[in-house]
């Protein structure tokens, strides 16, 4: 049998609630019968008190000649009994009975007279200790009632006479306290069933929104992150469910930035396997290239200065191609190693721009290409060097692709720098991953790393860099944030 929560509750409270009853009762019915005897000490008390001054007065109306008692006793008996309801039995002071008086009213006392002759070691206790010199009373249990007994020494004028012994029905005291007993239980009954039924309200309150996040955990165990715990009690069960569905959001958001991540990390997996396998295939080209020429001009019977001549110039072009190639991959590899290191400064980008148009003039007159620079200054937090090798490779790249005897316009504007030549239509796939490692390498000395540096770089500034092709004219747009003082630090 499985203890849930509800059922121990149940349980505990049924243990508990019947031994506080069980004691309460007990308790109770102690206290009613030590009132009872209380009450019963009292009415005894004040029969003494009132059984003496009748004797008094009647002392004074009959005086004695000898023994009172034998002389009076009958009268005596009869006129206490009926003044008092009772049965009542004179004795001398010897111990030996000497008359006896029934009160005929009343039943029970009738039914239940018992004779008792004389003082023996069988007599009631309560008539050993009136010939003891002391008044005490016995309570006997018989069927149909309750019956006490009452003896005490009679004295008069100091000189002891015998024992006056009274028999009451005291039913109905007992049969008040049986009835208010009997009450007290069916109020605890109630009580019990009331709190019981109470009590398994409650805790299917309770208990119900506790099965809800059981089964929901086990949703979210499963890998369900949808499930959404309702709970309106206003209480710790409310604060715990919105606690629970915070809880498994926060599960669902990272668990999906682990999926992301998983997936970034799968992806860069590809792009490093993809850019090694097109490093191994760049570098082979030229150095295929360069060790096919050299073993035609190395052989022995070689004699053709023309081709001499060609294959030198093919030689210096994938030299310098792989020389380059070789120190773009030892940039990258140091700007991935250590990229936070270059120290950066304000920047001013027109007169920055402008130098390095400049540097690019001699280049650009060999191709018989111009470049028109317009716009307005803005200021940049930047690394000066990276900056400049930007902005070199993507002029170098207008001239080299671009139509000869026509213009590359660089335009500054607020943030954004663009860099515009006319060159052939670039292919859709070219265009889409421009910005990726070879993705534009042909095998007319270009190393295909360019781009790719550049976005890195403009990266690294909190900026962005995009390509657009319009029918063969080419538009390349560098955005920068702009420097503000407040906002950088120097």
């Amino acid at each position: 049998m499985k203890w849930t929560i509800q059922r121990k509750f149940i349980v505990g409270y049924f243990i508990l609630f019947t031994l506080a009853a069980f004691i309460v009762d007990r308790v109770m019915k102690d206290s009613l019968d030590a009132n009872s005897t209380v009450m019963i000490a009292n009415e005894v008390t004040k029969l003494q008190h009132t059984s003496r001054e009748h004797m008094k007065q009647f002392a004074l109306i009959h005086p004695p000649k000898q023994d009172f008692l034998k002389e009076y006793g009958g009268v005596i008996a009869q006129e206490l009994s009926k003044l008092h309801g009772q049965n009542v039995a004179l004795y001398d002071r010897d111990g030996y009975f000497l008359y006896e008086a029934i009160a005929i009213d009343e039943p029970l006392l009738v039914e239940n007279q018992t004779f008792q002759t004389n003082l023996n070691d069988n007599s009631n206790e309560e008539l050993k200790a009136a010939f003891s010199n002391k008044a005490a009373f016995t309570r006997v249990d018989v069927p149909g009632g309750n019956l006490v007994y009452f003896s005490y020494p009679f004295y008069l004028n100091d000189d002891l006479y015998g024992v006056f012994r009274f028999t009451g029905d005291y039913t109905n005291l007992f049969a008040a306290n049986g009835t208010i007993l009997h009450s007290f239980r069916v109020l605890i009954i109630c009580l019990f069933v009331g709190v019981f039924l109470l009590s398994s309200l409650l805790t299917s309150r309770m208990i119900r929104p506790l099965r809800r996040l059981t089964a929901a955990t086990k949703k979210v165990v499963a890998g369900d992150y949808s499930v959404n715990v309702q709970v309106k009690t206003r209480d710790e069960l409310e604060v715990l469910a919105a606690s629970f569905n915070d809880m498994q959001q926060h599960i669902k958001r990272q668990i999906e930035t682990i999926e992301q991540e998983k997936e970034k990390v799968v992806q860069a997996e590809k792009s490093r396997t993809t850019f090694f396998n097109n490093v191994t295939h760049e570098l082979k080209t030229p150095l295929a290239t360069i060790s096919g020429y050299a073993q035609i001009i190395g052989e022995e019977d070689f004699d053709d200065p023309e081709f001499l001549r060609k294959a030198t110039w093919k030689i210096r072009l994938e030299s310098e191609r792989l020389n380059r190639m070789v120190i773009e991959l030892i940039e990258l590899s140091k700007r991935d190693a250590i990229p936070l290191l270059k120290k950066r400064e304000p920047v001013h980008m027109l007169s920055f721009i402008e130098s390095v148009c400049e540097d690019m003039t001699l280049k650009a007159q060999k191709r018989q290409m111009t470049i028109d620079v317009q716009g307005e200054d803005f200021i940049v937090y930047g690394n000066l060097d990276e900056l400049r090798q930007v902005f070199l490779n993507v002029l170098d790249n207008a001239m080299k692709y671009g139509v000869s005897g026509t213009q590359v316009v660089v335009r500054i504007e607020a943030e954004r720098v663009t860099v515009t030549n006319v060159c052939d239509p670039v292919p859709h796939q070219i265009a889409l991953h421009v910005f990726e490692p070879f993705i534009h390498t042909k095998g007319e000395g270009n190393s295909g790393l360019g781009l790719y540096i550049c976005k890195q770089i403009i990266e690294q500034h909190n900026g962005t860099i995009s390509f657009e092709d319009d029918n063969g004219q080419v538009t390349l747009s560098i955005y920068l944030p702009p420097w503000k003082q407040d906002g950088n630090n120097c």
